[in-house]
């Protein structure tokens, strides 16, 4: 047993070690100036807690194709949840994005949770879409990282880890006017698979999609685990496309769970 435990915070610790090395995000902001903002929209994405310079160069290589003003803004701060928040608004408000004709955003878990605190204080302004990538069983990450790991864990992130660990990722009480799509991830990430008994000891996993976000006008399930969400866009790419343009996914959409081993290691 000891020998278990030791193997399994050694992983993690090699897990974790590897990821900040790669970390170092760097602010992408990408602006057509020969137009006027009145003229264009927005494309903000919040990132989460997988953000590196890596997925920033996947994402936009990506996001730079489908004609939008770009902004990808660093906003978690290692000390705080709450000015994390903070970060973000100013960053708003700093990019004139309400003097945009639209704004549409796409979120990763913590980014999505900043997003709604953003707009329960200062209003959805001139955001008309929203695409939350979702995860439940990635969702626990945070809760299971602090639980088992808490040294690492705030090593590398802080206590703002601990801090989103212990807050309810709920959806705004009203979207009305805005379109609002839900990617529900189906697979663990590599770091939930080495915890997968202590993740499971919080409840069962709720892959509902009215339940995640009852705001929804759309939803898919993908294939992929949240790492992949940041640079597989050959394969979430084009639902994420047709969303933007259209607020809802595709015909061709997964609209129900897939039916496997969430934690069977598998490509995608």
């Amino acid at each position: 047993m000891l020998a278990q435990i030791i193997n399994t915070r050694f992983c993690a610790l090699v897990f974790f070690c590897s990821i900040l090395f790669v970390s170092e995000a760097q602010e992408v902001v990408v602006v057509d100036h020969t137009k006027n903002r009145k003229e264009k929209t927005a494309l903000v994405v919040l990132n989460g807690f997988g953000d590196s310079k890596k997925n920033r160069r996947a994402q936009t290589e990506f996001f730079t194709t489908l004609n939008y003003d770009l902004f990808i803004p660093e906003f978690i701060l290692r000390h705080s949840l709450d000015e994390s928040v903070k970060v973000f608004s100013d960053f708003y408000i700093d990019q004139k994005l309400d003097e945009y004709d639209e704004v549409k955003v796409v979120c990763y878990i913590i980014g999505g949770y900043v997003l709604n605190r953003h707009v329960e204080n200062e209003g959805l302004g001139q955001i008309s879409t929203i695409i939350y990538d979702r995860s439940p069983i990635q969702e626990r990450a945070p809760k299971v990282a602090v639980d088992r790991i808490c040294l690492l864990s705030k090593m590398l992130f802080g206590d703002v880890i601990r801090q989103f660990s212990l807050v309810e990722n709920s959806p705004l009480e009203s979207t009305t006017g805005v379109e609002v799509g839900l990617i529900i991830e189906n697979k663990a990430t590599s770091l939930m698979r080495l915890f997968q008994k202590a993740a499971e000891k919080y409840g069962e996993y709720n892959f509902i999609p009215s339940q995640i976000d009852g705001n929804l006008d759309d939803y898919f399930h993908t294939v992929l685990d949240h790492d992949e969400m940041y640079v597989r866009f050959d394969i979430t790419g084009d639902e994420i496309k047709y969303f933007l343009e259209n607020g809802v996914f595709t015909q061709d959409a997964m609209r129900e769970r897939y039916k496997w081993d969430s934690f069977e290691k598998r490509k995608p």
